[in-house]
């Protein structure tokens, strides 16, 4: 979207102090506002829709009269809209804060002055014709009483239709106040005070079409999920617009014509978690990683004063987070691939030099970045007909140094104790992805192996425990609950995470959450020798459900 586009002339800045008059109607007079003494009813009151009172001497001729007529009639066929200039987006997030509510003019207005906007009182019956005057001269008692109006309409009030989203219906504005007063706060995890799905996707939303589709996509799903209507069919509308303006978007960047890859890049993310809202079982989200990882290499190619570092930073974790807990939907003994290439990994690792601490990572950043490296490793010992390969002595040092880097991490002691908490729940969840990843096939039920898995799906269980599953930090804890519960025989020990996933499912909203429930309850029904982290792509293919946990 190019920008903010109003529906009446600009507004040129006063230079000039304002001189009030002693000759004008006693309205204006009262509201200490200049009047432009027209008779027998003032422009200021005529835009305001006033009763116009003045002096007893002052009488109204036909002249006058009929040019009133003329101008009620003229005004009462119009809708007048005025948008108020915003100076930074968050004045414009707040403006959304109830979008339902009348917002005093006063209070809008730059020079707190209200002639600039016009009173659209909420109807209560049918519409009243145009005040008429008797061609007749009359006193200002006798003009009050017949041009009179109702005092509920004389309360000013920006109209309800604002015209901040050019070409955009209601349903839209519905929309944006979704996203800003809940779906954003889903989607992070509150491990900072500023929320980037508000601070940085926001602005941008309002400076690209297509980013504020996305937005709006995104806040679609997300509601519909909530409402638990798989058929809301504005939800899909807004999908299928999506999906094509991003497809033309990309397709334009590729032939030449569009060069922003930031918009693309930051589409394409916001493509991956609109699938995180709606519970794609598709695997949708892995085409849009793919996407998202090229754009992203030519984004980072750009100088910081092209693209701004906190956005850059932002973008970065986005995508790690995204493509790191992705990677386990992957099934290691048929593909390769690799999500985060050596050049992303080490973009995210020098924010590691200064503790980030992200609304996606949290402060287990450095745990993410391990994940290819435990993926690769247990796919070299894996085979498409399932049979373990022996490791090397190389492949068992590599395991030994990637196990104490997971021992020796400790979350930063300047995060909030949820915070804390999560990274202790991550931790355990990457040593059972390490220890599962070695011979995951052949464990004896009592060895020393299965001894290491148990202890720290223990350990994570009880971490668990003392974080409440409303806590907002739980809204990127699926990846770790999809490992530790991939592990457990035991009942109890599924119930107490079947219900725990429930309760996030009912505080969240978020579709990623009930399929993670509905994957761990497939998993829960395999042969004991087929559980584990790294045979929940044996249980997608089984059940035709392709899932992403960010």
């Amino acid at each position: 979207m190019s920008g903010i586009q109003t529906t009446g002339p600009p507004k040129r800045p006063r230079t000039q102090p304002i001189t009030r008059v002693r000759t004008g109607c006693f309205t204006c007079r009262r509201r200490k506002k200049r009047c432009d003494e027209t008779k027998p009813v003032c422009g200021g009151c005529v835009r305001n829709k006033l009763n116009c009172e003045w002096p007893a001497s002052v009488c109204v001729d036909r002249a006058a009269t009929s040019r009133l007529r003329g101008v009620f009639q003229d005004r009462s066929s119009q809708t007048i809209e005025q948008v108020p200039q915003y100076d930074s987006a968050s004045s414009l997030v707040q403006s959304f804060g109830d979008s339902s509510s009348s917002v005093r003019s006063e209070e809008l207005s730059p020079h707190g002055t209200t002639e600039n906007f016009v009173s659209s009182p909420t109807p209560t019956g049918p519409e009243e014709p145009p005040y008429q005057l008797q061609e007749s001269s009359c006193t200002s008692q006798e003009l009050e009483v017949r041009t009179r109006r109702p005092p509920a309409e004389e309360e000013e009030c920006i109209p309800r239709q604002l015209s901040l989203l050019p070409g955009y219906d209601e349903e839209s504005f519905q929309l944006l106040n979704h996203y800003l007063a809940t779906t954003a706060d889903c989607m992070a995890n509150g491990s900072t005070p500023i929320n980037p799905f508000l601070v940085q996707i926001v602005p941008l939303a309002f400076s690209s079409d297509l980013l504020l589709q996305l937005v709006l996509t995104q806040s679609a799903a997300h509601r519909a999920f909530r409402r638990r209507d798989e058929s809301d069919t504005v939800a899909q509308n807004h999908y299928g617009k999506a999906l094509q303006r991003f497809r033309k978007g990309v397709t334009e960047f590729i032939e030449g014509k569009e060069s922003n890859s930031l918009l693309l890049t930051v589409g394409a993310l916001l493509m991956c978690f609109t699938e995180t809202a709606k519970g794609d079982m598709n695997g949708a989200i892995f085409d849009h990683l793919t996407a998202a990882n090229s754009l992203l290499l030519r984004l980072l190619s750009q100088s910081d004063a092209a693209v701004p570092k906190d956005l850059k930073e932002f973008v970065i974790e986005y995508y790690t987070y995204t493509a790191s807990v992705s990677m386990i939907s992957i099934d290691a003994r048929a593909s390769p691939q690799l999500l985060l290439d050596l050049d992303l990994e080490q973009r995210a690792r020098e924010l590691l030099t200064r503790e980030y601490v992200g609304n996606l990572c949290g402060c287990w950043l450095e745990l993410l970045l391990l994940v290819p490296c435990i993926f690769e490793l247990g796919r070299q010992w894996m085979t498409s007909d399932g049979v373990p390969k022996m490791p090397t002595a190389d492949d068992l040092a590599m395991f030994a140094s990637i196990q104490g880097q997971i021992l020796r991490w400790s979350p930063y002691p300047s995060v909030t104790p949820d915070v804390f908490q999560a990274g202790r729940i991550f931790q355990q969840a990457m040593l059972i992805y390490l220890f599962t990843s070695l011979n995951c096939f052949n464990r004896l039920e009592n060895g020393m192996h299965q001894s290491m898995i148990d202890t720290a799906t223990i350990a994570a269980m009880s971490y668990l425990d003392q974080l409440s599953p409303t806590a907002r930090i739980n809204s990127g804890l699926c990846w770790p609950i999809a490992v530790v519960g991939s592990c457990l025989n035991d009942p109890m020990q599924q119930e107490t995470l079947r219900h725990r996933l429930n309760v996030m499912v009912d505080t969240f909203g978020l579709g990623n959450m009930q399929r993670t429930l509905l994957l761990l309850e497939h998993m829960w029904e395999m042969p004991r020798n087929e559980c584990g982290p790294w045979n929940i792509s044996l249980a997608m293919q089984r059940n035709q459900i392709w899932i992403s946990f960010a």
